[in-house]
């Protein structure tokens, strides 16, 4: 009745108020109730008793088979009076011959499982008597909870442990043959799932810190620190990656020192430094982002990546590059600083992708949502304005960091004339080009198009920004802008590609700029037309790019085949006037 009726055993667990494991492993003879009753808890399976009040020791109680088990307090200690025989609560008498491995192994397994369910320390003595217990064979370490948690996890996310004992206990596992690599069904190794459940902790927390939080995080480091003392644990830079990672995140702040001070004995200074500088700096650029809402300092950045950060670290999977893309407050100096110090420091950093399959281009290019997200009516363009000139100017161009021409807004337009401040291009109005597209899936493709306007620029865009050089209408119908006048993302041909006539190599104008042999193109104004009857022996005869004064004395350059005319410098003494 007692061992097959599942009310009688929740039954028992509830009246006699000892805290059973959720499953009776043997029958319960009507003696070894009433011990239970009056003396204290067997846990099931044959682990060691647990008293019903401290020091309470009482008498032993015959079992089928002429042993004895013993309450807390009056069993034999392994190695004075014999220990236990793994898997049951008969003492080991010495001499007595070694219980089997399996039996001493699913003993373990019972008293980790019940230690930890009832929240009770561990002691490294009953580790060891029952390590002891197969006459030296080696436990196969195979053994899972029915969560799918090895025997060393459990031992590790034991939060009752004295910190000398769980080290002991943790020590005697792995040198017994556990291996701290082995990985439980969520695919955690042991320091993974210590770890865990820090993060687990603060989350359940809703980040209001307690004395209690506080000693079970710290439990969770002592846990971490013996796993460290195992020369057994290999620890490379992943790992001390995720551990500065936990530390800065999760674990109590008086603990780090000595965290860090393990780690730096087992993957040295240099390693460590790095990994928590850069940690440091995620820190800094979180807090500017998203609990101060203030822009990011170059200064500050410049003095991190000097000390050793990494601006590829990555926190949740975005690097403290995005890091910076994401905060919508920086200024476009400070930006193009950062972006600048950055790429410098670490030039794939611009490559490296998050979460959602997006490099920092993507998310620069989105700046109106990441201003959404943080609840400000007005967008800040700035990422996008400087990072895509940084790659350009850093990057190596084998470095592929997603760059492409973009969609235009709603309420971009073009310049009808150059900006004071904006630079020589290399194209004009009408020229057929190639642009670097984004393709779905995360990918880039070349599309032609024709230049159809210069110098677009959204509505929010500073004034200070001259605007992106080219507006493009692709072949395809869709219209992009390049915000860089550079061969990454607008070039006569596509990689790969022959070159038609009607797209071949430009040549330079008497401007400085590159003008095209071919008919060009232009928007809605008319100039796509104007390039297809040029090409099609429309154009005058003479050369494309004139030099004449205007109506009200000013100097401008004029393309003979679009009809298109753009201020310019007068013409020198021998040049003819026209």
């Amino acid at each position: 009745f007692l061992r097959d009726d599942v009310r009688a055993r929740q039954f028992l667990r509830v009246s006699l108020g000892i805290g059973w494991a959720l499953e009776l492993r043997e029958p319960l003879s009507l003696a070894r109730t009433r011990a239970m009753a009056g003396r204290g808890g067997y846990a099931a399976g044959g682990a060691p008793p647990y008293a019903a009040a401290p020091g309470a020791a009482g008498y032993p109680t015959p079992v089928p088979g002429g042993g004895a088990m013993y309450p807390v307090g009056a069993a034999p200690v392994a190695g004075q009076a014999g220990g236990y025989v793994a898997g049951t609560m008969l003492p080991v008498a010495a001499g007595m011959m070694p219980v089997a491995v399996a039996a001493a192994e699913k003993a373990l397994m019972t008293y980790l499982e019940e230690s930890y369910m009832m929240d009770t320390p561990l002691l490294a003595a009953h580790v060891q008597s029952v390590l002891q217990s197969t006459g030296g064979a080696l436990l196969s370490w195979q053994l899972r909870s029915e969560e799918g948690s090895p025997l060393l996890h459990l031992a590790c996310i034991n939060e009752a442990s004295d910190p000398d004992e769980i080290t002991a206990v943790i020590r005697l596992m792995v040198a017994g043959g556990a291996d701290p690599h082995v990985k439980d069904d969520d695919g955690d190794s042991a320091l993974q799932a210590v770890m865990s459940l820090s993060e687990d902790a603060d989350r359940q927390s809703e980040g209001d810190a307690d004395e209690e939080l506080e000693a079970t995080k710290t439990m969770h480091v002592n846990s971490v620190r013996a796993l460290l003392s195992c020369p057994e644990l290999h620890v490379a830079l992943a790992e001390v990656n995720s551990i500065c990672q936990w530390l800065r995140r999760h674990s109590p702040e008086a603990c780090r020192e000595a965290v860090l001070g393990d780690l730096r004995l087992r993957a040295g200074e240099a390693m460590v430094t790095r990994s928590w500088r850069s940690e440091e700096l995620l820190s800094y650029l979180e807090q500017k982002a998203y609990d101060q809402r203030v822009g990011i300092e170059a200064s500050k950045v410049e003095d991190f990546l000097a000390r050793g950060a990494s601006p590829a670290q990555r926190q949740n999977g975005a690097t403290a590059l995005l890091l910076v893309v994401l905060n919508p407050y920086s200024p476009m100096e400070e930006l193009d600083k950062v972006f600048r110090l950055m790429l410098a420091a670490e030039p794939t950093v611009a490559t490296i992708r998050d979460g959602f399959k997006l490099a920092p281009v993507n998310w620069a290019s989105d700046y109106d949502n990441v201003a959404k997200q943080h609840g400000l009516p007005r967008p800040n363009p700035a990422a996008l304005l400087t990072l895509l000139p940084a790659i350009v100017a850093i990057c190596p161009p084998e470095v592929d960091c997603g760059e492409a021409c973009l969609k235009v807004a709603s309420d971009g337009q073009c310049s009808a004339t150059p900006p004071r401040n904006a630079p020589t291009t290399r194209f004009l109005e009408g020229q057929r080009v190639f642009a670097r597209v984004e393709a779905p899936g995360g990918e880039t493709c070349w599309e032609e198009g024709i230049i159809v306007g210069m110098w677009y620029r959204e509505g929010c865009w500073p004034e200070t920004h001259p605007g992106a050089p080219y507006e493009i209408r692709l072949v395809v119908g869709t219209r992009v802008f390049a915000v860089v006048d550079h061969d990454r993302i607008v070039r006569t041909k596509a990689p790969g590609k022959a070159v038609a006539a009607a797209a071949a190599a430009p040549r330079p104008s008497s401007e400085g700029a590159t003008a095209p042999d071919e008919a060009g193109g232009r928007g809605e104004s008319g100039a796509v037309a104007a390039a297809a009857a040029g090409a099609s022996g429309g154009a005058a005869a003479g050369p494309r790019f004139r030099k004449r004064q205007a109506h009200g004395g000013e100097w401008e350059l004029l393309d003979t085949h679009s009809g298109k005319a753009r201020p310019c410098s007068p013409p020198d003494s021998d040049e003819e006037d026209s």
